[in-house]
């Protein structure tokens, strides 16, 4: 009879300890679980965010590289009306025919003086209006960005001048096989 007792006391105290070692088992089996299929697909999860994180960079530096080629700097208008110049106008039909719709976007820099830049996107968007009648018009934003401009002119004075100092081409003197050195 003490044995029983002993035994059925025995039994209740594993039976009441056994519930608290349950806890966390089965979060551990799942997560034995997950690290063996990880560990046996290993570089695939990790190789995505790495790749999108080195591609991410370049998607910054594609994104303003056509911010640069939309903008509208203070060449493309008039000093003082602040209207579109003929080549303005050039520049904007090319960034709605030419420019890739995710990035088409005008961008206008702004001016000296703070009005300059209403009246600029107004002139960008009567030439928008003009050239898109009846289409869904682009964004026209003002930028403080100022990309270096210049006119045509000077930018073909300047290869004008570098063509002018490139030295003449000149061969070595001929030397017969066997007799350099001897």
């Amino acid at each position: 009879m003490k044995k029983l007792r002993l035994f059925v006391v025995g039994m209740s105290w594993l039976a009441l300890t056994a519930t608290s070692t349950q806890a966390g088992w089965h979060e551990f089996w799942n997560r034995c679980h997950l690290d063996f299929h990880r560990n046996n697909c290993w570089p695939e999860p990790f190789e995505s965010v790495d790749r999108a994180a080195t591609r991410e960079p370049f998607a910054a530096m594609v994104t303003n590289g056509w911010r640069k080629e939309t903008t509208l700097g203070d060449a493309f208008f008039h000093p003082e009306s602040q209207k579109l110049t003929e080549g303005g106008m050039h520049r904007v039909h090319w960034i709605l025919t030419q420019v890739p719709e995710q990035h088409r976007t005008v961008h206008v820099s702004v001016g000296f003086h703070p009005t300059d830049i209403e009246k600029r996107i107004d002139s960008v968007q009567t030439t928008i209006a003009q050239l898109m009648p009846g289409q869904q018009m682009p964004q026209v934003l003002a930028t403080n960005i100022r990309y270096r401009q210049a006119s045509g002119e000077y930018v073909n004075q300047i290869d004008t001048k570098t063509v002018e100092t490139i030295p003449e081409p000149r061969l070595k003197p001929f030397q017969a096989a066997g007799s350099a050195g001897n």
